[in-house]
């Protein structure tokens, strides 16, 4: 494997076979494309395996657990912060809580995300929670193929010299939630919080990446 190559890390749930079988799938599908990845279920700590080492080691099983969640929180967080993306999974009735957490470090950091989804199920008539939606520009696939296809395009992006100092999606979200806040304080109508919204955010659309 080169030096150069991007690491993807992958967050989802990975809780039963299914689950299991998707990530899988999901990482397979990334290093066929020629990335790297981090796939936790696989590169990471199995408190399964540790558990009952570490109470040889006369360590009650409390305490081993405790040892082996501190190992797998700070793992996991560096695995996150090294990766140069992430693909969050968020199949299922909700997103897995775990993923979530590693989503939002890495968005915290500037990393791309890539959602993906191929679950008919969401938070409320066919919309999905905007508080992950927003992680990936309000963008997700639903094929495993365009997986690796969204990652080029979002490193092709990052990769571009517009000579223009570039503001961090987190700066960017912190400015319009202060305008946004101000309108709500002054107890503007409607109609003008409205007019507001559209101005900030007129061109946002959720939708799913395409070949």
């Amino acid at each position: 494997m080169s030096s150069n190559t991007l690491k993807i890390y992958c967050a989802g749930p990975l809780f039963n076979p299914k689950e299991r079988e998707d990530m899988n799938s999901i990482a397979t599908t990334l290093e066929v494309a020629g990335y790297s990845v981090f796939l936790p279920q696989r590169d990471g700590l199995e408190l399964a395996r540790l558990l009952p080492v570490l109470m040889k080691k006369d360590f009650s099983k409390g305490d081993a657990s405790s040892v082996l969640n501190s190992a797998i929180f700070s793992l996991d967080v560096f695995e996150v912060i090294d990766s140069d993306g992430v693909i969050l999974n968020i199949n299922g009735r909700v997103p897995d809580e775990g993923a979530m957490v590693e989503a939002g470090i890495a968005w915290a950091h500037e990393k791309p995300i890539v959602i993906f989804k191929n679950d008919d199920r969401s938070l409320v008539q066919g919309n999905c929670n905007p508080l992950v939606m927003g992680l990936a520009d309000f963008e997700f696939v639903d094929k495993y193929e365009n997986i690796p296809i969204a990652f080029n395009g979002k490193f092709s992006e990052l990769n571009k010299d517009t000579g223009t100092p570039k503001k961090s999606s987190l700066s960017i979200a912190n400015t319009k939630g202060e305008a946004i806040r101000d309108y709500l304080m002054e107890q503007k109508t409607v109609n003008e919080v409205a007019e507001l919204l559209i101005d900030l955010f007129g061109k946002v659309v959720c939708h799913s990446l395409k070949e």
